[in-house]
């Protein structure tokens, strides 16, 4: 059976303040890139063909929300990346740690009509050191 998608939330994990595991809120999207570098190591003894090994890996995540009416996430999230502070973030999948560690936030939007439609926003971050669970 699949799992839908919006069992994939990501947390951040205010440590300082004592609070934990605050999900952004009002997600409607998650998503995550995962990505290696592949280190070429071919030499006389490859002859013609190319060998490579495993080098860095690096990730970013992505999301979009709705803009709560007391602003609670967007304030959260423009005060970490106003301080240029590494966020402790938890992405789960139907409440298991899939990714853990740290995100600096690269990207914050926010946008809003003057009609009554919802205030929407985004954000992007870059994964910072070991992700694993």
């Amino acid at each position: 059976m699949a799992t839908l998608g919006y069992h994939l939330v990501f947390k951040v994990e205010q440590h300082s303040s004592g609070v934990s595991e605050a999900i952004i809120a009002e997600s409607t999207s998650v998503s995550i890139d995962i990505s290696a570098e592949a280190l070429e190591s071919t030499n006389q003894a490859s002859g013609l063909n190319a060998s490579f090994e495993g080098g860095k890996v690096s990730g970013t995540i992505s999301g979009d929300y709705l803009l709560a009416s007391d602003a609670a996430q967007f304030s959260l999230l423009f005060a970490k990346m106003n301080a240029a502070e590494k966020m402790d973030c938890l992405v789960e999948l139907d409440g298991t740690p899939i990714l853990d560690g740290q995100v600096v936030l690269t990207g914050l939007n926010l946008g809003g009509g003057l009609s009554d439609a919802l205030a929407t926003g985004s954000y992007s971050g870059t994964f910072s050191g070991d992700m694993a669970p």
